[in-house]
């Protein structure tokens, strides 16, 4: 249901990675963990202490550093129609 909804696609998207521009950074995976929130680092730190050789490992320190909120302000803007005048 979250790969249909989200991807239009019945075929699960563990690949799935992007900024839809929704306010919470990078939405990735499956089930949508994003960047915005911490979840996806949460994700990703959780599988390296199961996993030793976890290929994405080397992102921790930069999802770390995204967890600034003067950082995630700027990243997660959410994306907005002019305004009348």
């Amino acid at each position: 249901m979250v790969s249909l909804f989200g991807n239009s696609t019945t075929e699960i998207q563990y690949g799935y990675a992007k900024n839809i521009r929704d306010g919470r950074g990078v939405t990735a995976g499956r089930a949508g963990f994003t960047t915005g929130d911490g979840d996806a680092l949460k994700v990703i730190e959780a599988y390296a202490v199961r996993s030793a050789d976890n290929p994405l490992s080397r992102f921790i320190p930069e999802l770390r550093r995204l967890e600034d909120p003067i950082l995630l302000r700027g990243l997660n803007r959410r994306s907005e129609p002019p305004r009348s005048r």
